[in-house]
């Protein structure tokens, strides 16, 4: 069974919301689906450009586990 699918809201100006109906009565679709279909590749790259840095930072040796303090100190000797 999946799970529920959640519903996004934003507010744009009066003209571009009414210009954003348009396009999507001209392309047959609701604004739900025009509004899926241009987030969903931008939020499938950007999880995987954020899972690709945390890989190659944990290959150099940079890592947070969260169970230490470490994040409030400097890196690279750097002072404060």
């Amino acid at each position: 069974m999946s799970l529920e699918r959640k519903d996004v809201r934003a507010s744009l100006d009066a003209d571009l919301h009414a210009a954003l109906k348009e396009i999507c009565d001209l392309d047959g679709v609701t604004t739900a689906e025009f509004i899926e279909a241009l987030l969903t590749p931008v939020l499938r790259k950007r999880i995987h450009d954020t899972i690709e840095l945390s890989e190659r930072l944990r290959r150099i040796g940079i890592s947070r586990n969260g169970r230490d303090n470490t994040a409030d100190q400097p890196l690279n000797g750097e002072r404060r």
